[in-house]
């Protein structure tokens, strides 16, 4: 049985690269999106379900008006 990282210490690549490589493992999983989602409070995460066009459209248009 192998020590398990510290999560809380690891940078979101350093997690994000954990995962990939041990992706059984929930909790890095779930340390890997609570980092992410840290960084960037107003981020959402999206169901197949939902429609997308909207957040999509408003997202084109932030941009655009940013370059403009």
């Amino acid at each position: 049985m192998s020590i398990k990282p510290d999560f809380a210490n690891m940078s979101a690549m350093e997690l994000r690269a954990y995962v990939l490589e041990h992706r059984d493992d929930e909790e890095a999983l779930h340390a890997y999106l609570d980092k992410l989602h840290m960084e960037n409070p107003n981020s959402r995460v999206y169901r197949p379900e939902d429609n997308v066009a909207e957040a999509i459209a408003g997202y084109l248009k932030d941009k655009q008006q940013k370059a403009g």
